[in-house]
């Protein structure tokens, strides 16, 4: 019992904080994530407003350079180099180039081209002529908007492009170069420690990536931020992936003016790190909690058991016949109420022991008195044989008979050593007594036997049948002047029982001494007689045999009565019959 409430409190206990701990953390997690998520949202909304500025004042410096007439002439004109007009003509663009990005940081070069390999630029020249040539043969550009390109070759370049139209035919291209440090700077909004940002473009180019000297060489982060990158113009959207053996927190978004999407990716483990710590914080209370209680239960079981123990034990030492064994327990509670219960029934039933052997003695010695008041069954025993001897000597065979049969009589009814006798010896027993009887009744009680070989072994207790035929003889047929019969039977059922029935054709009875007898009201009237009654016998057969088994008087006045026994059939001495019969 002990280890039982010991456990059921350390399960109990663990069943609640298992779950508080989970929740706790779970619901943590989710609110670090949803912040995160609202913060990085706001910066790229941030980052993405700036962007959107720097652009909006790049486009309308292409715009007036695409409309300004010396541009216009410059890419029509057919003078040649190396002449003085050609020089002075590319001097005048330029130094209109220059002007146009004086302060602007983050506009590392404008060029002009022409079809005709005419170039203005300012500073050094850079860029791809390729990709260059490429722009040409590409039909969008011809639309006169800006065009917003990124240049994967070399260090990857982002250009702002705008055609430069005369009659509705493109005669040249605006190209401005940003500077390759602008997006690094813009885009530094790592809000936490390895974080990556990435910024990624509608032709799924990767323009720009704060691992950017991995980012080329990771194919399988490629194709994870073109899944991701696939977000509505607008709106915000936050997973999260598994990327390079760790898990993110992704929230993305695609702006709706350059069509750029902007992927900020941070690390679970740093994300989760404080909610890490909260989580081994509530792990060590609730491990510190759980010892408590199971402290407190030990305790408190260990003091319930021990009361229970103490009463377990006194029990037990009641079971070995230490009788007077009580147990010590000064509780108020339900164990002290059955400690204060057993006690008293303990004390009640010494009382009760006491009474009974009180008694006991009582009775033997009344006995012993009444044993002492009567004459000695042996010597009236030898004084039988004694007249059984001087009957022989002066040739009495009456005499000599009916003192042979009571010898044979007494010597049966005063063996202590059998208890239970074969049908066989009983019947001898009944034989004796009618050879008795003939001279009382001048052989006018006829009495017949029918018994069966097979329940001639049967073992029955002694003295059940020969009172039944005095009974039968005495009541029955004794105030009879005519002759009458006595008719025992014996026989063996089909259900393993024993039948044995004494039927007399004398007087009968009437219905309320039939009645007096089955409810054993007569017992003290028979018991009284001096002889062995029917409720003596009913009451041995059932000490013997148990309740379902006894005697069953029918009767009818003026016509017979019929004694029945039923008890099992029994072959050899059984300990247990013995033990409740001689009991």
């Amino acid at each position: 019992m002990q280890g039982k409430m010991f456990s059921a409190f350390g399960w109990v206990v663990l069943l609640a904080i298992i779950p508080i701990a989970y929740s706790s953390y779970y619901y943590s997690a989710k609110v670090i994530e949803r912040n995160a998520t609202s913060y990085i949202s706001d910066r790229i909304q941030g980052v993405n407003g700036n962007l959107q500025s720097m652009v909006e004042e790049v486009d309308n410096i292409a715009k007036a350079i695409v409309i300004r007439d010396v541009i216009h002439q410059s890419l029509l004109s057919r003078k040649e180099a190396p002449t003085i007009e050609w020089f002075q003509e590319k001097k005048e663009v330029e130094e209109f180039l220059g002007s146009m990005i004086a302060f602007k940081n983050y506009v590392q070069q404008i060029t002009v081209i022409g079809r005709d390999d005419t170039v203005f630029y300012t500073g050094n020249r850079i860029g791809n002529s390729e990709f260059t040539a490429s722009l040409w043969e590409d039909p969008h550009i011809r639309e006169n908007k800006r065009h917003l390109l990124y240049d994967p070759s070399g260090n990857g370049r982002i250009l702002l492009v705008r055609p430069v139209l005369s009659g509705g035919e493109m005669i040249g291209l605006c190209i401005v170069h940003f500077d390759p440090n602008l997006f690094k700077q813009v885009y530094d909004i790592e809000p936490l420690s390895e974080t990556v940002v990435s910024v990624i473009d509608e032709s799924g180019n990767i323009i720009y990536d704060s691992r950017s000297e991995r980012i080329h060489t990771q194919l399988q982060d490629k194709e994870t931020l073109a899944l991701l990158a696939g977000a509505v113009p607008g709106e915000w959207k936050s997973s999260k992936i598994d990327m390079e053996g760790q898990s993110y927190l992704a929230v993305q978004t695609r702006s709706q003016y350059t069509g750029w999407s902007t992927i900020v990716m941070v690390p679970l483990r740093v994300l989760l790190s404080e909610v890490n710590g909260i989580k081994l914080q509530t792990l060590t209370l609730a491990i510190a909690v759980l010892i408590a209680v199971l402290l407190i239960s030990h305790v408190l079981s260990r003091q319930i058991a021990k009361n229970i123990k103490r009463l377990h034990s006194a029990m037990k030492l009641v079971r070995e016949g230490h009788m007077n064994a009580r147990p010590r327990i000064r509780n108020e509670d339900e164990i002290g109420q059955l400690s204060e219960m057993f006690v008293s029934m303990m004390d009640h039933l010494q009382e009760l022991l006491h009474t009974v052997k009180t008694q006991e003695r009582q009775r033997r010695e009344a006995e012993y008195r009444a044993l002492q008041a009567q004459i000695k069954p042996h010597f009236l025993y030898n004084t039988l044989n004694t007249i059984k001897y001087l009957a022989r000597i002066q040739h009495a065979p009456n005499i000599e008979e009916i003192s042979g049969s009571l010898i044979e009589l007494m010597r049966f009814a005063i063996d202590p050593k059998r208890e239970m006798i074969p049908v066989r010896e009983e019947l001898k027993q009944v034989e004796h007594y009618v050879r008795i009887q003939r001279y009382k009744f001048l052989d006018r009680i006829a009495v017949n036997i029918n018994a069966e070989e097979e329940a001639l072994d049967c073992l029955i207790p002694k003295l059940i049948v020969q009172p039944i035929v005095e009974n039968a003889m005495n009541h029955g047929l004794g105030a009879l002047d005519r002759e009458g019969t006595v008719s025992i039977r014996i026989y063996c059922d089909a259900s393993k029982l024993l039948k044995l029935s004494v039927t007399d054709d004398g007087i009968g009875m009437q219905p309320e001494l039939l009645q007096a007898i089955s409810t054993n009201a007569a017992r003290a009237e028979s018991d009284s007689a001096g002889g062995i009654g029917l409720s003596n016998i009913r009451e041995r057969l059932q000490l013997a045999f148990g309740e379902p088994y006894g005697l069953t008087v029918y009767s009818q006045a003026g016509a017979f009565t019929t004694v029945e026994i039923t008890i099992p059939q029994v072959r050899k001495v059984r300990s247990d019959v013995v033990e409740s019969y001689s009991g």
